[in-house]
């Protein structure tokens, strides 16, 4: 009898101590889920209040950020930042504007001739200081240190070498994403000098890679200009800003021309581009 009484015992012990760890486990479980509801809150909140600062700080430098809340925690959530302050900061530094750079309401800068000519030469296009002539290849990047609303610089591709029987002479044509959209433009001596021009070649890219590319650009001709910061690389996206178009010509080619190194900015920027290791400096000097 008394055996049987301790089993018994013994049973109702195991059974109230299974019970009660379940119930602790499970009430663990609901506290730990409820403090990470709450911290992804808190995150939420701090990425609003940031997203309306960078934005209020983008209109007051006359820059055109188009990029939606959704748009900006996505990007935070997809890259390795460790704080949400680390990822203001790198908004920041990239929409910090540059003294030296020139300054304007556009991407395209003040009112030289050569952006937006669409496929006729306006004008005799200057080729007596450099070799541009000689030097640019389709699919050649043109990087605008002064360019970009004076933050990222500027980016186009070379589209060719063409002959104006007009102004009778060659000139070298090139395809950008500017303020008025996805254009056609020109690229002279007197351009190389205002902009501050450098010239990278993709390294690995074949000419059926750049034909390619520069393909996926013409099919972009006329469609909109927005600063969104995006990676898009679909021929049906509908607006784009200068290195995300040159990136995605070429990223539609399997090369990706974005640095992989530890200085990488939101987005895809300009200097993203020249910082890859896929691409090499081509001089132009004569």
């Amino acid at each position: 009898m008394k055996k049987r009484n301790f089993r018994n015992l013994l049973s109702l012990l195991l059974a109230f101590t299974m019970i009660f760890g379940t119930s602790t486990m499970t009430l663990a479980s609901n506290t730990n889920n409820k403090s990470s509801n709450t911290a992804s809150k808190s995150v939420y909140s701090e990425l609003q209040t940031s997203y309306n600062d960078i934005i209020n700080y983008s209109t007051s430098n006359n820059i055109p950020l188009n990029m939606s809340l959704e748009e900006f925690i996505d990007g935070y959530d997809t890259t390795q930042y460790s704080s949400v302050k680390d990822y203001t900061d790198a908004y920041y530094n990239l929409l910090q504007p540059n003294n030296n750079n020139i300054r304007s309401s556009s991407s395209i800068g003040d009112s030289l001739w050569q952006y937006n000519t669409g496929t006729s030469l306006p004008q005799k296009a200057n080729y007596d200081k450099y070799d541009l002539l000689n030097v640019c290849q389709k699919g050649d990047i043109i990087y605008e240190s002064k360019g970009g609303f004076g933050i990222t610089g500027h980016t186009a591709i070379v589209e060719g070498i063409f002959y104006d029987s007009t102004q009778n002479q060659y000139y070298i044509r090139i395809i950008e994403a500017i303020t008025d959209g996805v254009v056609r433009s020109v690229l002279d001596d007197d351009r190389v000098d205002v902009k501050d021009v450098t010239i990278y070649r993709v390294k690995d890219a074949s000419s059926l890679d750049k034909t390619n590319a520069l393909s996926f650009c013409k099919e972009q001709l006329g469609k909109s200009y927005c600063l969104d910061f995006q990676k898009d690389t679909s021929e049906y996206e509908e607006d784009w800003y200068c290195s995300e178009l040159v990136w995605a010509a070429y990223k539609n080619q399997d090369i990706d021309i974005e640095t992989s190194g530890w200085l990488n900015e939101p987005g895809i920027t300009p200097r993203d581009i020249t910082r890859s290791s896929e691409v090499e400096n081509i001089s132009f000097a004569k």
